[in-house]
């Protein structure tokens, strides 16, 4: 069974854009490396300028690797980077997670400090975390301005 090539022309990622909902999908289809994450994140960033779109699903549900090295990374530097580039608009983000990732962003405390960095109020973005993507989307069409 063969698949068709994800968007981005990476074999790890997903990217689409729904202009009717406004929303940037990225979609992360296996663990990557940290290099593959930031490759990954700066064309999700192009697009995301390209087309406009302030409110992203990211979907990091297959990704395996607990680590919080790349979450600082997207909190502190491409979610800021992204905003910047689409201001005026609020960006707002809905993190889709699977529950294991869920649960490691409670009881790990490099998760837990990343993910509090990433929500914090005073960040440029908005960003909350999902482990069904029906309320994900929601909430993304909620925010829509």
């Amino acid at each position: 069974m063969s698949t068709a090539p994800a968007a981005s022309g990476l074999d790890y990622l997903d990217l689409s854009y729904r202009p009717d909902l406004r929303v940037l999908t990225v979609r992360w289809l296996r663990s990557v490396s940290f290099p593959e994450l930031q490759a990954g994140f700066r064309q999700a960033l192009d697009m995301a300028l390209a087309c406009q779109a302030a409110y992203w699903l990211v979907d990091v549900r297959r990704r395996t690797e607990i680590d919080a090295i790349p979450s600082t990374w997207v909190a502190q530097h491409l979610l800021p980077e992204a905003a910047a580039g689409l201001a005026p608009a609020t960006l707002y983000v809905a993190y889709l997670l699977s529950p294991v990732r869920a649960e490691q962003i409670v009881t790990n405390p490099a998760l837990q400090a990343a993910t509090a960095q990433a929500q914090a109020p005073t960040q440029p973005y908005r960003l909350e975390t999902f482990i069904d993507e029906g309320p994900a989307v929601q909430w993304l069409l909620s925010k829509r301005q």
